[in-house]
C-alpha cells in the first residue's frame, strides 16, 4: 500500500532521505524525469527507517597476507559471521613484500558470535582472543560501521572492505611522529 501525505504535511523534495544530491530541482522547479517521484521517496524513507541495526563489537589486530586472503573470502566470513576492514601497512620495519605484507584489521561481529569468530581466526593462525573487544557505538556516524551494523541486522555479515591507502608505522620520537601533518612519502614532492 503506497504511503500518502496531506498537502499541509508535505516536505520539499530535497528534504527526503533518498533525494540525490546535486543541482536539481532547477530554479524553475524542473527535475529530470528519471529522478524519483514523491511517492518513491516516501517509500524509500519508510524502508530506511524500518531497517534494524545490530549491536556489534570490534577488535583490532594485524595479519599477514596469507591470513588475510583466507579470512577475506566472503563465503568464509559469512559462515563465521563477521565483517572486517583491512588497511595495508607500507613496506618497512613492520611489513614486507608478498606473503610478508602486513595489514591492520578491524573485525566486527555480534557479541553472541564471539566463539565462532575466534575459532575462524584461530584456524588461520591468528589469536583474536588476545585482543581487546570494544563495543561499537550504536550512534556511530562512521560510514563503514553503520554499513556493518545494518548488514548484520539484516542477517548479512561477511563483507571485507579494503582501505584504499597504505598506512605507514612511524616510531615515537621520530621527526615524522612529531610532525603535526603526519609522515610523508619520500617521493611525495613529486606528487604535489
Amino acid at each position: 500500500m503506497p504511503a500518502t501525505r496531506t498537502r499541509a504535511s508535505r516536505k520539499h523534495l530535497t528534504e527526503y532521505q533518498g533525494w540525490p544530491k546535486g543541482i536539481y530541482p532547477m530554479s524553475d522547479g524542473w527535475v529530470p524525469p528519471c529522478y524519483p517521484k514523491e511517492e518513491e521517496l516516501i517509500e524509500y524513507e519508510e524502508k530506511m527507517k524500518a531497517r534494524k541495526k545490530a549491536t556489534l563489537v570490534k577488535r583490532h589486530l594485524c595479519l599477514k597476507e596469507p591470513q588475510l586472503q583466507r579470512l577475506s573470502k566472503r563465503g568464509f566470513a559469512q559462515k563465521s559471521e563477521y565483517s572486517m576492514l583491512a588497511y595495508a601497512i607500507a613496506e618497512g620495519e613492520y611489513s614486507g613484500e608478498g606473503d610478508d605484507r602486513s595489514y591492520f584489521i578491524i573485525v566486527f561481529y555480534e557479541p553472541g558470535k564471539k566463539s565462532k569468530v575466534e575459532r575462524a581466526f584461530k584456524s588461520v593462525g591468528a589469536a583474536l582472543a588476545d585482543y581487546e573487544q570494544v563495543v561499537v557505538d550504536p550512534d556511530s556516524k562512521m560510514e563503514q560501521e553503520e554499513k556493518f551494523m545494518y548488514a548484520h541486522g539484516a542477517g548479512e555479515p561477511g563483507e571485507c572492505i579494503m582501505g584504499e591507502y597504505e598506512y605507514q608505522v612511524v616510531p615515537k620520537g621520530s621527526p615524522e611522529y612529531d610532525d603535526p601533518w603526519g609522515p610523508t612519502h619520500p617521493e611525495g614532492r613529486f606528487w604535489e
